[in-house]
């Protein structure tokens, strides 16, 4: 940096003293101890060599050389202001565009995005539904609902929900299964998901619920792989099969006895759902809503407890 550069810190804080005429009314305004701005006005003025104040026991005032100092300062920091209003203007008026799991594609997503249409009623919003993470330099995504482990480069991410999962299936097929073992023998719908190292949904389940014997019982992989839950969902209703989902899922299903699940042995996901945003891009005003509804809401939607 130029050493003609002051720290920028001392320069915010030089334009709120000088903006209030007051060191205690500057730090209430910055959220920061009166002896911080005390010592950033120092550092400041020892940075240019010269003070920029008179002082007396009880008050401050800019002497000649602050007063000149600070007419180009504050035209500066105006110009920051309204170069950022503008830009916050422009995005204000973009549309919102966010891009989700299929597995969340359902009644939850929109109503919460109605209440973003009842509070900003000419906001645009773009709506997209895929597993695969977001662009958002290309795509200009805003908000990404994603499952996963939560590594995702250039990005900010925040875990919103983990779930348990189990294989459920209709009412008629449990006629079929007398035990986990028989699970290799009934058509199995499998997820494009997959846990980690590469194993399938089934198989990781079956490590966990039954051991290394009914994985491998299980390792064959399906003829049938779908990538909506709220689809799998129809399926079993339709088909004569089983599908391992997040209860989260299929829990109205199971309190209406449409659905059952047939062994009741339920294992932690291996993945959570994360919200993810670009640590490039400021969220405009509908996105920084969304965000917050959907934070708010998943607990009721998953049955979480608080």
């Amino acid at each position: 940096m130029d050493n003609t550069t002051p720290p920028l810190n001392a320069l915010k804080v030089f334009d709120a003293v000088v903006r209030f005429g007051s060191m205690s009314k500057a730090a209430i305004e910055l959220g920061i101890a009166p002896s911080s701005v005390t010592q950033h006005i120092r550092n400041l003025e020892d940075y240019v060599g010269g003070d920029l104040f008179d002082r007396t026991a009880n008050a401050i005032a800019l002497n000649a050389r602050g007063k000149a100092y600070s007419k180009s300062i504050l035209t500066a920091f105006d110009s920051i202001h309204q170069a950022t209003g503008a830009i916050f203007r422009e995005i204000s008026d973009a549309p919102l565009r966010i891009s989700c799991v299929p597995t969340l594609a359902g009644p939850w997503l929109a109503e919460q995005l109605a209440v973003i249409k009842n509070e900003f009623p000419e906001q645009e919003i773009r709506c997209e539904f895929s597993p695969a993470l977001a662009d958002f330099a290309s795509d200009e995504v805003d908000l990404a609902i994603r499952y996963g482990a939560g590594d995702y480069p250039g990005a900010t991410t925040e875990l919103i929900y983990t779930d348990v999962l189990a294989p459920v299936c209709a009412p008629e097929t449990v006629a079929k299964l007398n035990g986990p073992d028989d699970l290799g023998e009934c058509l199995r719908l499998d997820s494009v998901e997959s846990a980690p190292s590469g194993l399938s949904i089934w198989r990781y389940w079956a490590s966990l619920a039954g051991g290394d014997a009914l994985e491998k019982r299980l390792e064959a992989k399906s003829p049938w792989i779908l990538q909506s839950a709220a689809f799998s969902i129809e399926v079993l209703q339709s088909v004569p099969s089983v599908a391992i989902l997040e209860r989260a899922m299929v829990q109205p299903h199971l309190d209406r006895g449409l659905l059952v699940s047939p062994f009741d042995m339920w294992v932690s996901a291996p993945y959570g759902y994360y919200i993810v945003t670009s640590n490039r891009r400021v969220l405009q005003p509908s996105a920084k809503r969304l965000k917050a509804l959907l934070k708010r809401s998943i607990k009721d939607h998953c049955h979480l407890p608080e």
